[in-house]
């Protein structure tokens, strides 16, 4: 399973990186997915704003790992992160993540077609060398053991628990509401 980079001039490492996660919690929440995966196309729904209202209330730091496990997924995994390069915010995300998944039900397989379907949603993006980005989810895929999607690493602290198909994961993250902060005076 191996992402493909391009060798455009790009962003910095370290700009690269931090496409990838969204908030400012203290719980990391990973999520694995893959555009051509029908059980991560059901969860996406699920989730959008388990997601949404967590990133705003600060509990988690949420990132999407897209995971190549089918022959056209580092392609779209590719765009999604050319959308991030474009405009690097939560909504435009799951917009652009919802659409993919659309794309992906279609077949969809050649860059051009998919740059003209992401166009005409709405959606821009901004190509750059992502070789960087794809070595560290390679990274994370490896450090999370995942082989199957889709799957959901959930750290709050030293804590690490794999939750694993849509509902498991829609439970685990509605589950995370419960560690909202308390408000002081």
């Amino acid at each position: 399973m191996l992402f493909l980079g391009l060798a455009q001039p790009g962003i910095a490492d370290s700009q690269a990186m931090s496409l990838l996660a969204f908030g400012s919690g203290k719980i990391n929440v990973r999520l694995y997915s893959d555009y051509f995966c029908g059980p991560c196309s059901a969860l996406e729904p699920k989730i959008e704003h388990p997601i949404l209202d967590l990133v705003r209330t600060n509990i988690i730091t949420v990132t999407f790992v897209d995971t190549p496990f089918y022959k056209f997924s580092s392609l779209y995994a590719r765009y999604f992160l050319y959308v991030l390069n474009e405009k690097k915010e939560l909504r435009h995300a799951l917009t652009a993540r919802t659409a993919l998944f659309e794309a992906a039900k279609t077949n969809i397989n050649e860059p051009e077609k998919l740059e003209a379907f992401l166009r005409a949603k709405g959606i821009m993006f901004k190509p750059f060398d992502a070789k960087p980005v794809f070595n560290m989810l390679q990274g994370y895929l490896r450090e999370d053991k995942i082989n199957s999607t889709p799957s959901c690493v959930i750290r709050n602290g030293e804590k690490k628990e794999v939750y694993t198909g849509v509902e498991n994961i829609a439970k685990a993250l509605e589950a995370l509401k419960q560690q909202r902060p308390a408000h002081g005076s």
